[in-house]
């Protein structure tokens, strides 16, 4: 896990190489073992290391043994070592770095070997030839990658501070995803000129010029699969344990994971069974997972570490939480930081979680509503009824659309063009499935703030962040399993936990009140005196830090 930053002009003005040092700086927690940049003709790309696979310090950026090619990289290729057999024929490899592994592949078989990277990645390429620069992100979107043009230069790096070193701080305030969803979506970011590369793209830079071409979206990758239920319970559960142990691998430290006692992270812990084991714990009188997570605990022998977070910890943490997620975060990420900050005291460079389980095996509860819908409209009795359906009560993606429109003014022409467009073009990418459209929406909408959230925290930490279940080969098969089987006899992420049935305790693969895990920062600060989470109050007190952190204008 790393962090990269480039600059690409002919100008010759500029002091590239300080330009690109200054970057880096600004995100050396992300590879606090080795830095390094260089400049080729008019690119200098750079690089910090934090040293996962491969301890031994090496040339940065890394060059292939012909000198044509340089790389710097950010992530973890899982496959590297089957991808790395398969070159060594043709190619002397003189690391046991992935890092190597993507450059001699890329060599090899160009943006077709991005295809092949069972990870999380992002990582820039040139070509001294061709005098080009290709940039990547992976399938999924867990490692980040931001880029700005100027009017002579084009410039990349993991994080967006690194780019406010060339962009004034300025507010979009065209960033029309971050009035519907409380955070930005797609390209847009909150701040003015700097954009983001989407999960599966690539970008090719040359002359002063770039273009976005995809590689990998979840709708050009949906296989056929039998509908038998039986086989797919197993098929599946062969897959999400072969993700979840492909990465316990590549790795010279310990590692460990959250967990919630919910059915995803449990599912990790006990099939990963990893060296540390925490969850976080507040006095809820409503609600108490703690017996759940000592389940966990208690079945693979392991001694459950519980953070217990407190208002002063809240305080004490603010200004810092602000500054590492670059961009206000609707969703708490207090609890996630509190946690790092005990695992890393404990030694710990590798975090396992759960993100993605609930986009794409549909657990999350607002499904039903959409889905108990379309089990009515679907009555041999209400097929006569199908026009006034669709005339008085919508399409099934426009009504998905105001369920997750979070915009103060729910009339908002162009949030809800926004979200009607972008929704319905998931819900013909997935030719209507209902639930399956849910799922692909808010894979690449509510799941990114997420990874996100996952990405910048784990990083402020040096600590290194694995998503089993966003294995692609996982997303792909369960965007391609009949979706019957996601929500089933009124119970959500029914195919999941038919799986999980088969490694964790009973009492959590049967668990019908999870809830999402949140500070109670409501209460605290007595936001609502019935107890009801005040959205609104949290949003403005996130936005005004995140203003406050960067001199946003």
């Amino acid at each position: 896990m790393c962090g990269i930053a480039g600059f690409i002009s002919s100008n010759k003005n500029y002091d590239s190489k300080k330009i690109v040092s200054n970057m880096l700086d600004l995100i050396s927690y992300r590879g606090p073992d080795q830095k390094g940049f260089d400049s080729f003709g008019n690119t200098t790309m750079g690089m910090v290391r934090l040293s996962i696979i491969d301890c031994k310090d090496h040339d940065i950026p890394v060059v292939d043994n012909s000198g044509n090619y340089a790389i710097v990289y950010n992530g973890e290729i899982y496959n590297h070592n089957s991808i790395k057999s398969s070159l060594k024929s043709s190619y002397d490899f003189r690391t046991n770095s992935d890092t190597e592994t993507a450059l001699v592949s890329y060599i090899k078989n160009g943006v077709n070997s991005f295809g092949e990277h069972n990870g999380m990645y992002a990582f820039s390429i040139y070509d001294k030839q061709k005098k080009e620069t290709t940039i990547v992100r992976d399938k999924s979107g867990e490692k980040p990658l931001y880029y700005t043009q100027g009017k002579d230069f084009f410039a990349y790096a993991s994080e967006m501070k690194c780019l406010l070193e060339l962009v004034e701080p300025r507010f979009n305030d065209e960033a029309v995803s971050y009035d519907a969803y409380e955070f930005t979506v797609g390209k847009e970011t909150l701040f003015k000129d700097i954009y983001q590369l989407e999960p599966g793209e690539y970008i090719k830079v040359k002359d002063g010029n770039y273009k976005i071409h995809n590689y990998w979206k979840i709708w050009d990758n949906i296989i056929e699969i039998s509908d038998n239920e039986e086989k797919i319970i197993s098929d599946l559960s062969e897959l999400v344990e072969d993700s979840i142990l492909l990465r316990t691998k590549n790795a010279a430290h310990q590692y460990s994971a959250f967990i919630s006692g919910g059915v995803d992270s449990s599912l990790i812990a006990c099939i990963a069974k990893p060296d540390y084991l925490y969850t976080a714990h507040y006095n809820y009188s409503d609600f108490d997972e703690l017996d759940y997570a000592k389940m966990v605990a208690k079945q693979i022998n392991k001694e459950l570490i519980i953070v217990s977070p407190t208002k002063e910890d809240f305080i004490r943490t603010r200004e810092d939480i602000a500054y590492h997620l670059d961009t206000p975060c609707t969703w708490t990420s207090f609890t996630l930081w509190m946690l790092l900050e005990r695992a890393k005291k404990d030694g710990v460079k590798i975090v396992m979680s759960g993100e993605g389980a609930d986009e794409m095996f549909a657990g999350y509860h607002r499904y039903h509503l959409l889905h108990h819908d379309e089990q009515i409209h679907n009555l041999e009795a209400m097929k006569q009824y199908s026009y006034l359906i669709g005339k008085y009560h919508g399409s099934a993606s426009s009504r998905y659309a105001k369920l997750v429109n979070r915009c103060e003014n729910p009339y908002d022409e162009k949030v809800n063009r926004y979200l009607d467009e972008t929704i319905g073009n998931y819900s013909d990418k997935m030719s209507e499935d209902i639930v399956h459209f849910m799922g692909l929406n808010d894979f690449y909408s509510t799941m990114q703030v997420l990874l996100q959230m996952s990405d910048r925290l784990n990083m402020a930490h040096s600590i290194e962040n694995r998503s089993p279940f966003l294995d692609h080969r996982l997303v792909q098969y369960a965007f391609s399993i009949q979706s019957k089987y996601k929500i089933k006899n009124g119970i959500t992420k029914w195919i999941l936990k038919e799986v999980s049935k088969k490694f964790i305790p009973n009492e959590i693969s049967n668990r019908t009140d999870k809830r999402g895990f949140a500070a109670p920062i409501n209460k605290w600060y007595e936001w609502d005196k019935n107890g009801k989470y005040n959205r609104s109050a949290y949003k403005n007190m996130v936005f005004e830090d995140w203003k406050k952190s960067f001199g946003v204008r």
